[in-house]
């Protein structure tokens, strides 16, 4: 039990450090990489499921490897990180409310 007390508390220090470390994105966004019509270099714009930009559901990011487009990509790393956070804090919490019976 104590091995799972400690990987849990791993995990809140973790889901810590991820929070302080910048700007997290909002569930239901994407990044979309795209080639305009006759262009030979690829772009990229955030899409989301609902309208967050305005009206618009989706937001220009220049180039594919601009500043932008990093920032966000790192955004969604942290927000993907923190969801599998999540699962396996919740995972490991099972386990410690309904132990393995033991003689």
């Amino acid at each position: 039990m104590n091995a799972l007390h400690q990987a849990i508390e791993e995990l809140r220090t973790h889901r810590d450090r991820i929070e302080a470390s910048g700007p997290i994105a909002p569930s239901g966004v994407w990044i979309e990489v795209y080639r305009p019509g006759g262009r030979e270099v690829d772009y990229a714009r955030l899409k989301a499921e609902k309208a967050m930009w305005g009206k618009s559901r989706s937001r220009g990011l220049q180039r594919v490897g601009s500043a932008d487009h990093r920032d966000w990509q790192q955004r969604i790393r942290r927000r993907d990180a923190l969801l599998e956070i999540e699962r396996r804090s919740l995972a490991i919490q099972a386990m410690l409310d309904a132990p393995i019976w033991e003689p």
